[in-house]
């Protein structure tokens, strides 16, 4: 029920940003939306029996944003991460293998061009860790899912230009024995 949810929400995302870009977005179309599409290396922080590891990901996220009205600065986005490297402590070997999430987007309406662009995210996020211990044999696979809370920084690289860089932090999960976090540095494109 939830990979479902998610992947749902992550598409719906996904879709709307590729039909914006297919369509192009004006005033006279219905709703003024804002299209941003960022790629970012994030650094990640396990927290699990006393121990941290620190695996790392590729992050791709896509969101819809409401530019003006009583909407204005709210906004829908998916992510996807994929590993870029793992972490190994005492003989345990961490890896992210894949992860997912979809989140609400809280930006300051009144942003202008040259300002630094505040996001707060607030949403689902899924994390499939796998862990292997050579004494264990096969690598162990678990998934986990809550609710996620973080926020982005936005800033542009060149004025008159639709690029930005972004610094997006989240705690991903967290319950007695487990938390995940992670901090994303990276290049965000305006549509």
């Amino acid at each position: 029920m939830r990979k479902r949810l998610v992947s749902s929400l992550c598409s719906l995302a996904l879709a709307s940003s590729a039909g914006a870009f297919a369509q192009g977005h004006s005033q006279d179309q219905g709703l003024p939306l804002a299209y941003h599409v960022s790629g970012q290396a994030t650094y990640t922080r396990i927290k699990a029996a006393g121990e941290n590891f620190s695996p790392s990901l590729f992050q791709l996220r896509a969101d819809v944003e409401v530019t003006d009205g009583v909407l204005d600065g709210i906004g829908l986005q998916g992510m996807l991460g994929v590993p870029m490297s793992d972490d190994k402590k005492y003989g345990v070997t961490m890896d992210i293998s894949q992860q997912s999430g979809a989140y609400i987007t809280l930006a300051n309406p009144d942003y202008q061009p040259g300002d630094i662009r505040v996001v707060v995210l607030l949403g689902y996020t899924s994390t499939e860790l796998e862990t292997h211990l050579p004494t264990l044999g096969n690598a162990q696979k678990d998934r986990f899912g809550g609710f996620t809370y973080g926020f982005s920084l936005q800033d542009r690289v060149m004025e008159g230009k639709n690029y930005y860089w972004s610094l997006d932090c989240a705690r991903y999960f967290k319950d007695d024995d487990l938390r995940i976090d992670g901090c994303g540095l990276g290049v965000s494109y305006a549509f």
